[in-house]
């Protein structure tokens, strides 16, 4: 009996599997470590992949938030000068007596501009250093020219109205167009009324620079940046806006430059040569 159960438990022995260090160790260790990197693999592309398509996102909402930025700012100067625009000749005094005071319905452009870092070019690039809507000091130089135009057109607002108070309350029986420089002088002092002239000079200047600089930003600036978004990857978020002025004439004539004032009548009421008062006016964006 003993015998019998000795060759059963012997034959119980032979049918087990013999021990493999590599099966019943090392694979169990490799398996549960390739899945904990796979598992963190995809889970690392997977939030790398998101992230990106977050970068691209966040690029097109600051691409059009400077778009929307500089048509609200382009629209203001359209504004302004529809108060004038067609009115003006070249003699200082008539452009001085045509321009009226008015309600600025604009406010200053206060924009971090560091997040439009992503279209400064590498350095390696060396052509596109060159394109024009990729220099960020060209583009805080437009802002601060546009805040700076509505402080001057606010503060000619401000000397505007009394010195035309002043001269109607004195010839008021000549009408303003039939008073004499020297009459006006004699009103307001000549002091006061140059200031305004020069004022208004170097609003009527800039206020047109501007517009053009901004309707080239406009139409420029789409066309640069969905060249640096990734679009493709974000085809259903949203697109990048654009500006058509569609042949618009009224728009266009308004963009069109105003008459140049007379640097010969200027200067004979500044008493300085023409060239020297040309050049005081200059303001950066003759020379694209």
């Amino acid at each position: 009996m003993d015998q019998e159960i000795k060759l059963l438990i012997h034959a119980i022995e032979n049918l087990r599997q013999e021990s493999n260090f590599l099966k019943d160790y090392i694979f169990p260790l490799a398996s549960g470590l390739f899945s904990s990197l796979l598992g963190g693999g995809v889970a690392y592309f997977t939030l790398k992949y998101h992230e990106n398509i977050q970068i691209e996102k966040n690029k097109m909402d600051v691409a059009n938030k400077w778009l929307i930025l500089a048509e609200n700012a382009f629209s203001s100067l359209i504004a302004i000068k529809t108060n004038y625009h067609g009115k003006l000749e070249s003699s200082p005094m008539q452009r001085a007596s045509s321009i009226p005071s008015f309600i600025l319905g604009a406010d200053p452009i206060d924009v971090d501009l560091t997040n439009l870092s992503f279209i400064v070019p590498k350095e390696e690039d060396k052509p596109s250093h060159q394109t024009k809507w990729r220099n960020l000091p060209r583009i805080r130089g437009m802002i601060n020219n546009y805040n700076i135009i509505l402080g001057m057109w606010e503060k000619r607002n401000e000397i505007d109205r009394p010195i035309k108070e002043k001269i109607l309350s004195d010839f008021s029986s000549k009408g303003y167009v039939n008073v004499t420089v020297d009459q006006v002088f004699k009103s307001v002092g000549s002091a006061n009324f140059i200031s305004l002239i020069d004022l208004t000079e170097k609003a009527i200047k800039l206020t047109d620079d501007l517009i053009v600089e901004l309707h080239d930003f406009l139409i420029s600036f789409p066309e640069i940046t969905k060249a640096l978004i990734k679009t493709n990857k974000i085809k259903n978020y949203g697109t990048i806006l654009t500006f058509s002025t569609n042949e618009n004439q009224k728009l266009l004539y308004l963009i069109s430059k105003s008459p140049e004032v007379s640097y010969e009548l200027l200067s004979e009421l500044y008493g300085q040569p023409a060239d020297q008062i040309r050049n005081a006016y200059t303001t950066g964006y003759e020379v694209v």
